[in-house]
């Protein structure tokens, strides 16, 4: 068994190799490669996303928003739905309400599984100012915009409810279907 001495430590050694400065810089060239990568996908997520309005804000924003693409959120009005076609693809031209306020819809293509009227649709699309293009569908806010949405869900609660809110619940149902017979006249 051997015991190291203090001396030990000083013997010489060999001369570490001198990195070059090509050698240098590969971990520098490694390191602004990450950053720039996560940057880039930082500045993409940001940029892929929609903000998301109800109708009241969409429509106080239109001109904020130009022709920019959103999600807009809104319950449909029963007797504003036309369903129509564009060349082959289905449309669905309806109007939704929120706050108070009413916004034309044209969904190019089909509409979610569980689209009902008075049942909240989220929509992603963008503003178009004119007519909207669906034979038989004048719209219910008719003041010369439309949303055009080629994304549609069905807003909806996965919350268990008991019959103890079922008073409540009855309540908000009616003032919804209430609403929509107002703006359709009946």
């Amino acid at each position: 068994m051997t015991n190291a001495t203090p001396t030990d430590d000083l013997a010489p050694q060999a001369p570490r190799p001198v990195r070059s400065r090509r050698q240098r810089m590969v971990p520098v060239g490694i390191g602004i490669s990450v950053v720039v990568a996560v940057v880039a996908l930082v500045a993409s997520l940001v940029g892929g996303s929609l903000f998301f309005y109800n109708a009241d804000e969409a429509v106080a924003r239109r001109v904020d928003l130009g022709d920019e693409r959103f999600t807009l959120q809104g319950a449909p009005i029963g007797c504003s739905i036309t369903e129509g076609f564009n060349g082959e693809d289905p449309v669905v031209a309806f109007s939704v309400t929120f706050g108070g306020e009413t916004v034309d819809i044209v969904h190019f293509g089909d509409p979610a599984d569980l689209f009902q009227p008075d049942v909240p649709v989220v929509l992603d699309g963008a503003w178009v100012k004119g007519i909207a293009p669906v034979e038989g569908f004048d719209g219910v806010a008719a003041d010369g915009w439309y949303f055009a949405s080629d994304r549609m869900r069905v807003k909806h609660d996965n919350d268990y409810k008991n019959d103890e809110d079922y008073d409540q619940r009855l309540a908000e149902s009616t003032a919804a279907t209430d609403a929509s017979k107002t703006l359709c006249g009946t």
